[in-house]
């Protein structure tokens, strides 16, 4: 029963440890944008509409002119915010449905600005 304990904690350390360093590695080394792009660069609706997130496709999303680059991020997934119902998608304009999300633009600050949108 000890040795259960005791490997249980052990592993326990193991895996917090484990997501701490995965954390620092995503805070110290931010994703590129995509390398056809530069944070200069300005799209159109169509081109953003390419950046669905789905078949391989870049997340991207505009809220207010600027385009931001969106991954990692569990909650977004096959190009659709989970809890949005679908309305929050990659490759479109969403500056009309950030602010019916319960965090509005507050969580813009952890996405990598790529471009404006035309």
């Amino acid at each position: 029963m000890k040795r259960g304990l005791i490997a249980s904690t052990l592993a326990s350390i193991v895996l917090g440890l484990a997501m701490i360093g995965s954390a620092l590695f995503w805070l110290l080394y931010p994703a590129a944008p995509p390398a056809e792009r530069t944070a200069a660069d300005s799209y159109t609706l169509e081109e953003l509409a390419r950046h669905d997130g789905v078949d391989g496709h870049d997340c991207l999303v505009a809220v207010d002119g600027d385009v931001y680059l969106i991954e990692g991020f569990a909650l977004w997934s096959m190009g659709r915010h989970t809890p949005s119902g679908g309305r929050a998608r990659c490759g479109l304009d969403l500056t009309e449905v950030i602010d019916e999300s319960p965090h509005g633009k507050s969580k813009l600050r952890l996405l990598k600005k790529v471009g404006t949108l035309e």
